[in-house]
Formats: structure tokens, C-alpha cells, sequence
């Protein structure tokens, strides 16, 4: 490597470590152009662009290294977490036992495999990786701070806090260990400990998408219905599947418990008390975001979940106007129209929070329905006969849709 490959080499690790990757990313590139066969650069270049989630070319940049130097640790690494950001996580693994083969004393790399684990929802074998990591380093904060989330995935709770205060300790601007103090909070409600552990956490990690996130929620938690609801969910993610299930269809089954006893005043007050909970359960979050929305806390909403909240905001709209006229000119079948859309509309308002490949089918459903409800007013209003169908379809779509948001 000549001098000006060193020298560049020398800045764009300085201003990797102050967090300027795109900046370090320029003077990787000059060191190439010096020198294109080193992968030591290829790899640096790598983690310039992980720093920016540019994970396609961050993939193709350490490919390009481990070719060229097959027994290049670093080179495994970055590849690794390339595979990573890109949700290719079998083959992430596979590249980072490649590099553990070839460093197996290497503390950092046992971080990284947990990392990847736990992204796969193998939280027990993410812990027998971090405990082989904090063997070999004890004094390594991020290890520490991995440790604190295996065992908060674990619902090892009283652990996962001793573990975040010793990440803390030995960091005390690790923005893991204060995303994950924020997480521990938000499961006993949230509230201003939430929010401030997040705050900490986006403030020394201004691009770091799980902290705005987790500050989001932490924001709406201080609504003390919302921190009920978030400490339910997150209850209810510690139970074994069966059970879960059965707690999901509770309400379903009440209702069906309760109907010999109607006109009964204690089972017409229980019956409006499990409804309302259905639907507040359904419905908090798109509130709770919209409220956001008109913050100035706004830019805390991705472009996902700020999309689904404009979305709850239209099929609400539309079940209130489609209600009104039915109220006014009485054909039943809106009120039905009205409650389908209201249905569609607690749907898609929680849209952001599953799964990216389900979002797109959920979105597809939401644009079929919106169609078919357009259609099946119209042709009310306008005392068009034959269209029950398609006020049904809308009706019986949206519970659909309400399930399959709940188990997604």
C-alpha cells in the first residue's frame, strides 16, 4: 500500500469512528483507486457503507474481498453483515462461521453471530454465542449490551436489566444498552424512563432506525391506555402459542358465552366492556400515531407506519360518511358498509407493524375493499339493487383483515 493509499486509509478510519461514513467512504475509494487489490480497503470500504445500510453494495464490496483474499477475517465480517441488513440470514451465519473458523478467538465475531441468531428468533442459541463472547472479552460494553437483548428476548427480564447496567458501566454511551433499558422500560409501561433511555439512545446514534422507532413508541406509552395495551402485547408475546391463541379468540368466545344472558344488565355492561377493548386493542395504535402526526415529534414515524396512519385516516373517514348517510336515509345495508370500512380501518392503521412481505398483501386487500365499497355505496345511494354482495364482501374482508394483522 503506497503513501497516499495510508493516508487516505488513515483519515477514512477517523472519520468512521466520528460517524462520518459517507465522508469515510470517499477516502476509502481514493485508497482504492491506489491500491485495487487490497482487501483490507475493500473491506473498510464495506463498513463505510453498512454504517449508511447501503447493504446491496456493501454485499457486493465484500464479496469482492473475500474473493480476492479467501482467508480474510474482516472480509467474512462485513459480508456478514451485509447478508445481514439484506435478511439473508442463513447465508449471514454461514460467513460468520467462515470467519470464526478462521479466528476463533475472536470475541467480536461471537457479538456478531448473536446478533444474527437472535434476528432469526434463536434467542437460546444467541446466548451460548454472547456467553463464549463475554469469556473471551469480560470488558466489552457491546457484548454486554447483545447480552442485555438475548435475555430480553429470553423474557429473562431482571437479568436483561443487570446486563444493561453492566453494558452502561463499562460504556456509558453504548446506544445499544440504552435502547435496550428503554425496551425494559416499555415493558413496564413506558413512560418517561422509556422516552428518556430512548432519547439517549437516538442522540448518540442519530440514524439508528430502532431507536427512533422504540423513542415512537415511548412517546405514545406517556397515554396511559396505550401503556396498558403495550404492556398486554408484550405479555402476551411471553405465552406458549396455544395459549396465546386462546387469549386472542377470549373475547370471541365471551361473546358467545354471554348470549343467553342478554338483557341482563351485568352481561349487556360486560359485553360493551369486551367489545370496547377489542376495539380500543385494534384502534389505540393508529390513534396514538395520529396524535403523533400532529406533534412536533412527527419525523419519529417512518414512512411506513405514516402511510398506514393515512390510510386509517381515509377508511375512517369514509365509515363516518357512509354512517351518516345511512342514519339519514336508512338503507341497512350501509350501517354494514360503514362498520366493514371501520374494520378495514383498524387494519391498515396497524399495517406498519408486520412483516414487509404481509404488508403488501394487506395494502392489496385494503385497495380491492376501498374499490368494492366505492361501488357498493354508489349503487345504495342510487337504489341499485343486487349489491348486498359486495357490502358483504367488504364486511366479511375487513374481519379477515383484523386477523390477519393480529397474527402477523
Amino acid at each position: 500500500m503506497d503513501e497516499t493509499a495510508g493516508v487516505a486509509v488513515q483519515r477514512g478510519q477517523a472519520l468512521l469512528d466520528l460517524g462520518r461514513a459517507r465522508e469515510a467512504e470517499e477516502q476509502f475509494r481514493t485508497a482504492l483507486a491506489a491500491a485495487p487489490g487490497e482487501p483490507t480497503l475493500h473491506a473498510l470500504l464495506a463498513q463505510a457503507l453498512l454504517r449508511q445500510q447501503r447493504y446491496q453494495e456493501a454485499h457486493d464490496v465484500s464479496r469482492a474481498a473475500v474473493g480476492a483474499a479467501p482467508e480474510h477475517v474482516m472480509a467474512y465480517s462485513t459480508l456478514a453483515a451485509s447478508l445481514a441488513g439484506l435478511k439473508r440470514l442463513p447465508e449471514a451465519e454461514e460467513a460468520v462461521r467462515h470467519a470464526l473458523a478462521l479466528a476463533p478467538e475472536a470475541s467480536v465475531l461471537y457479538v456478531q453471530q448473536a446478533y444474527v441468531l437472535l434476528a432469526q428468533d434463536r434467542p437460546a442459541d444467541a446466548l451460548v454465542s454472547i456467553d463464549r463472547a463475554r469469556a473471551l472479552d469480560p470488558e466489552d460494553a457491546d457484548a454486554a449490551a447483545v447480552q442485555a437483548a438475548v435475555l430480553f428476548e429470553s423474557h429473562r427480564f431482571e437479568d436483561a436489566d443487570a446486563a444493561v447496567d453492566e453494558a452502561l458501566r463499562l460504556d456509558p454511551e453504548n446506544v445499544d444498552a440504552h435502547r435496550i433499558r428503554g425496551l425494559l422500560a416499555l415493558r413496564r409501561g413506558g413512560g418517561e424512563t422509556a422516552v428518556q433511555a430512548h432519547r439517549t439512545a437516538l442522540r448518540l446514534s442519530p440514524t439508528d432506525s430502532d431507536a427512533r422507532e422504540g423513542l415512537s413508541v415511548a412517546l405514545k406509552s406517556r397515554n396511559p391506555l396505550y401503556g396498558l395495551m403495550l404492556r398486554y402485547g408484550m405479555w402476551l408475546k411471553t405465552l406458549p402459542t396455544g395459549m396465546r391463541l386462546l387469549v386472542l379468540f377470549l373475547p370471541f368466545i365471551l361473546t358467545r358465552v354471554l348470549r343467553p344472558f342478554e338483557g341482563q344488565a351485568w352481561a349487556s355492561v360486560l359485553l360493551v366492556v369486551v367489545i370496547a377493548a377489542v376495539v380500543l386493542s385494534w384502534s389505540l395504535e393508529p390513534l396514538m400515531n395520529c396524535v403523533l402526526l400532529l406533534s412536533r415529534e412527527r419525523h419519529l414515524l417512518n414512512r411506513t407506519a405514516r402511510l398506514s396512519t393515512y390510510a386509517f385516516l381515509g377508511f375512517a373517514a369514509a365509515a363516518l360518511g357512509v354512517l351518516a348517510v345511512g342514519v339519514d336515509t336508512g338503507p341497512a345495508r350501509l350501517l354494514t358498509l360503514a362498520l366493514g370500512l371501520c374494520l378495514w380501518a383498524m387494519a391498515i392503521g396497524s399495517a406498519h407493524t408486520i412483516r414487509a412481505d404481509r404488508r403488501k398483501i394487506l395494502a392489496i386487500g385494503a385497495g380491492v375493499a376501498a374499490v368494492v365499497a366505492v361501488i357498493a355505496f354508489a349503487g345504495a345511494v342510487g337504489g341499485i339493487g343486487g349489491l348486498t354482495v359486495a357490502v358483504t364482501a367488504v364486511f366479511l374482508s375487513g374481519i379477515a383483515a383484523t386477523w390477519f394483522t393480529v397474527f402477523s
